[in-house]
């Protein structure tokens, strides 16, 4: 496992975050809630939620990873 606090995978930027920004990120998903830039407890990837506004990104939390911008898209083929 990469120590570093973010890094790249297939040119996405991935954060490693602790269990309540995980938490807190699976949660929105699974309700359909907005991500509040306030509630990001990850100093770095809270501003670079403060600067992108998307969900081009994705989270690692001990080894497991989630591409947020997967998850958005699987959501709109779905409704569709």
């Amino acid at each position: 496992m990469i120590n570093s606090t973010e890094f790249n995978y297939n040119g996405i930027p991935i954060f490693n975050v602790g269990f309540n920004d995980f938490n807190m990120f699976v949660t929105c998903l699974e309700n359909g809630n907005r991500i509040l830039t306030k509630n990001i407890q990850s100093s770095s990837l809270r501003e670079h939620y403060k600067k992108s506004r998307t969900n081009n990104f994705g989270i690692c939390y001990e080894g497991v990873i989630i591409e947020l911008d997967n998850l958005k898209k699987q959501d709109i083929d779905r409704e569709n």
